[in-house]
């Protein structure tokens, strides 16, 4: 049955009721929907990208033996009301429907299995021939492109890890915290005003719009917990009406990898920002930080599989956690420090676990000990003081490197506002930003120094073989 009409999300989604997910209202009596496989996805989700070419490898092989078999896929970001009334709350989501059914018949996560996918389906799998592969494990394709198989990290200026992190809020706030209809139940509710809380404690100040949004959002929370909607409308006083997501870092020409990218920027920036914020006010328990994110990602990350490697690292205290994260507030900055290090450690290990399945979805071999080093960050060119001769980190200065790419910015460069103030994200105005370099600016200014000196003791020069300055003391 599709939602009801009344619901706002819906009725702005309305011309979307495909006919291979809800029976049209017009059918005729000779009309039979085929069986049918349904693929939910978001084009930002890693897993979704690496199950891509599974999904069509797992068509190609049941459409040899079952023609008559559909496959469809539909982008949660392009169509979120349709996704909700599907009950979608992970990426990647797989139904399967019989002949002539609108209720699903098995649903799964990146299912891949050919024999259980067709007993789904209502076919006598056992019976069917020998030359399907069976567990969908093999990604070659006949059109396979040529792929680095490392990707260098881009550098970035602070203000533009700050636009992708404000531009990844925002888009959580529109297609993450609400993936069903109606109001927040109480356990998201929790993890959500407390993540809220997080960020407005933690984000430079620079992050003006975004701060404007936290702001508005615990000032009305009880308002924002009643449905995506009421979210929206106070998210879009304080977003222009023409907003569009561009990221800036990290994309590699795929804007779509943005919102990820984003979400770490993100984290990275509140992690370094409880230091600063201790720093100055009653501290902040990294335990208490590092469980407020923890459940932000369990309530609000919809990719699964990411989801759930990350939550498997964190409650079995990976990289030391449980002794470096304390739930007792410290005096020590070296205590405090302990999260933003323990947050990067965990990115790198996420890039070197998605660096492995990103060559298994090529068919590609794993990753050799050279390019999961390299699949690291910082890099020895960004950083070279970040690494010991033994390639072993030297912490503190990945500390001082993390500081300066996600709160300072880069010493070597003063920031001048373009013409019209900061940029929008960073609270109105012009989006541009003009860097001169200070080593130019010191050359510029000793210059002129210089040739002050110059003409003021050539003016003397010219005094004393013209006699003025003896007409001047008379």
């Amino acid at each position: 049955v599709p939602p009801s009409e009344k619901d706002d999300s819906w009725a702005e989604d309305r011309a979307l009721h495909p006919d291979f997910l809800y029976e049209p209202l017009e059918a005729g009596e000779d009309f039979r929907v085929p069986p049918r496989i349904v693929e939910f996805y978001a084009p930002w989700c890693p897993h979704c990208q690496h199950y891509a070419p599974k999904y069509k490898k797992l068509a190609s092989e049941i459409l040899t033996t079952h023609p008559d078999v559909k496959f469809y896929a539909v982008s949660c970001v392009a169509h979120p009301a349709l996704c909700k009334s599907q009950g979608v709350k992970s990426y990647p989501t797989v139904k399967i429907f019989h002949e002539g059914s609108y209720e699903p018949a098995g649903t799964g996560s990146a299912r891949t299995d050919v024999k259980a996918i067709l007993k789904d389906l209502g076919f006598d799998a056992d019976s069917e021939s020998s030359s399907s592969h069976g567990d969908g494990s093999s990604n070659a394709s006949s059109d396979k492109k040529e792929h680095a198989r490392i990707t260098p990290f881009a550098t970035h200026e602070v203000h533009d890890a700050w636009w992708d992190a404000s531009l990844s809020f925002e888009f959580a706030l529109s297609n993450s915290i609400y993936m069903e209809n109606g109001p927040l139940p109480a356990p998201k509710r929790d993890a959500f005003h407390a993540w809220l809380t997080l960020l407005q404690q933690t984000l430079p100040p620079q992050m003006g719009r975004t701060h404007n949004i936290l702001n508005a959002l615990l000032d009305n929370f009880s308002e924002v917990c009643g449905g995506q909607s009421k979210l929206n409308h106070i998210v879009r006083k304080n977003v222009p009406s023409s907003h569009e997501y561009h990221w800036r870092t990290c994309t590699y020409g795929d804007n779509e990898m943005g919102y990820t990218c984003g979400l770490w920027q993100l984290f990275h920036v509140m992690s370094v920002g409880v230091v600063e914020y201790n720093r100055h006010n009653d501290a902040l328990a990294t335990g208490g930080a590092s469980e407020t994110l923890r459940n932000y990602i369990d309530h609000f990350f919809q990719c699964d599989e990411c989801r759930m490697n990350f939550l498997s690292m964190y409650d079995t205290c990976a990289f030391d956690g449980c002794h470096r994260l304390s739930e007792q507030s410290s005096d020590s900055e070296r205590d405090w420090k302990e999260f933003p290090l323990w947050l990067w450690e965990t990115h790198n290990d996420v890039n070197v676990r998605l660096l492995g399945e990103r060559l298994e979805s090529r068919n590609e071999n794993k990753p050799n000990d050279f390019e999961k080093h390299q699949a690291q960050w910082p890099s020895l060119y960004s950083c070279p003081n970040c690494w010991r001769d033994d390639h072993s980190w030297e912490e503190e200065s990945v500390y001082q490197h993390l500081h300066k790419m996600y709160w300072s910015g880069n010493p070597d460069y003063i920031k001048i506002p373009a013409k019209g103030g900061v940029g929008s994200i960073m609270g109105g105005g012009a989006s541009s930003y003009r860097y001169l370099n200070l080593r130019s600016k010191l050359t510029i200014v000793v210059f002129a120094v210089v040739a002050m000196l110059v003409r003021l003791s050539s003016s003397k020069r010219v005094r004393h073989s013209s006699g003025w300055h003896k007409k001047s003391a008379a």
